[in-house]
């Protein structure tokens, strides 16, 4: 198994319940993983329990974030600091158990012979379960429209369970600037301007069982306006 250093970047917004279960299950696998819990001031004081309980694991940060909230503005920061610890794998995962802890091994395998492993629901072994048929049906018609626009050809392009070699990270990490939940996408078409290599591996998706969704029809509505407008400006760019 793949012995590099391994920083792991979770985002948080009220997920008091799932994140101690969960970075509990991450520290149980034998690879050298750093976690990197950057939470965005949560009311239900989800930095504060989880900074009580791993308070002498060395393995486990936590990061307060006080200023402007966001899905991206947290996950720019903690990729940020997951290249401060010099590792050469840097991934990132939700809080929920949505992206379930057992498929880590098996990206940092098959990082090994890509630049950046993506978990994905829509390849064959990969399953997306307990979602309704209305939101799943939206799902795949969000990432039809995500791949003609921004010509990403990967099955599930907003997945946000991923493992990132270092080295295209660090070429990109100065021009991210979503600060909402697009920061998924922004990243994958920043990366396949430079020609990395991608791969996915299936994975089994689960609704969250605790906690509360954070996905709101204005949230998708903008997510698929910022998709246009990410063309458009790298387009404008390009041609000055």
């Amino acid at each position: 198994m793949n012995k590099q250093p391994i920083s792991i970047v979770i985002p948080t917004y009220n997920e008091r319940e799932t994140i101690v279960p969960l970075i509990e299950a991450i520290l149980k696998i034998p690879l050298d993983i750093k976690i990197i819990v950057v939470d965005d001031n949560s009311p239900d004081g989800t930095a504060d329990i989880a900074g009580k309980t791993f308070r002498d694991n060395p393995s486990v940060s936590i990061h307060l974030r006080t200023g402007k909230r966001g899905r991206g503005l947290a996950g720019i920061f903690g990729f940020k600091e997951a290249l401060k610890t010099g590792a050469e794998v840097i991934g990132e995962m939700d809080a929920d158990f949505s992206h379930h802890p057992s498929f880590i091994p098996l990206m940092i395998e098959k990082i090994q012979y890509c630049d950046v492993v993506i978990g994905s629901r829509y390849i064959k072994g990969g399953e997306d379960i307990q979602r309704g048929v209305v939101r799943k049906i939206i799902s795949k018609l969000s990432h039809i429209y995500i791949k003609t626009v921004l010509g990403i050809k990967l099955s599930d392009p907003t997945s946000g369970f991923r493992f990132f070699k270092r080295a295209p990270l660090e070429k990109i990490i100065d021009t991210l600037s979503a600060e909402t939940p697009f920061i998924v996408t922004e990243v994958l078409f920043y990366l396949k301007k430079h020609n990395v290599k991608f791969c996915e591996i299936p994975i089994i998706f689960y609704e969250r069982k605790a906690g509360t969704s954070k996905l709101r029809p204005t949230t998708l509505f903008k997510y698929l306006v910022d998709v246009l407008l990410l063309r458009i400006g790298y387009g404008r760019k390009k041609i000055q």
